[in-house]
């Protein structure tokens, strides 16, 4: 039986990707979390086995990590951790990554270039607080390309359509998650 780690389980993506795939799998997932013990309620405890565990955490991501045949990382947010997941996968020896990705307009060297001198000090603070965290999503997204890793980004479509269809866009991503599951098994 495949056994994938969902690192982010709590979240949005990581719950609904879950659910997906104990409905259409039999993989084993491994759900890690910041409080995931709290945060998340077992459905199938002869599938599924909740880790508490922060992604700066190198021990218990590896621990975690180990008997996994491939991890899908569901936030990319900081450079820092993301680094710390992709050295975790060489430790415990997982090759395969199923990674969130920012729009893919915004994920070429020339966009990121434009997000790293963007400084506009005119802008509201909620403003510059996307402006940060798309800057620090395309950072970990170039240090996941660049990792030695097999990897299959799925992208995430734009603010503005996120905003438009909460629903239709997440159950999108879950299907895209759902295949590169796929392409990960063969």
């Amino acid at each position: 039986m495949k056994r994938l780690a969902i690192l982010g389980a709590a979240g949005t993506i990581g719950q609904l990707t879950r659910q997906t795939l104990l409905e259409r799998t039999n993989f084993s997932l491994v759900l890690y979390a910041r409080q995931a013990t709290e945060r998340l309620q077992q459905i199938d405890a002869a599938r599924e086995t909740i880790i508490d565990g922060d992604f700066l955490d190198l021990g218990r991501l590896v621990r975690a990590l180990q008997g996994c045949q491939s991890v899908f990382l569901t936030d990319i947010h900081d450079p820092r951790a993301t680094l710390r997941v992709i050295e975790a996968m060489k430790l415990a020896e997982v090759s395969q990554l199923i990674s969130v990705a920012p729009e893919r307009n915004l994920c070429h060297s020339e966009a990121l270039k434009q997000l790293v001198s963007a400084t506009d000090l005119s802008l509201s603070p909620k403003k510059h607080q996307l402006l940060l965290q798309q800057k620090n999503r395309l950072m970990s997204y170039q240090l996941i390309k660049g990792s030695e890793l097999s990897v299959y980004f799925v992208h995430l479509p734009s603010e503005k359509k996120r905003m438009a269809n909460r629903r239709a866009w997440r159950e999108s991503v879950v299907e895209e998650i759902l295949s590169a599951c796929d392409c990960c098994a063969a």
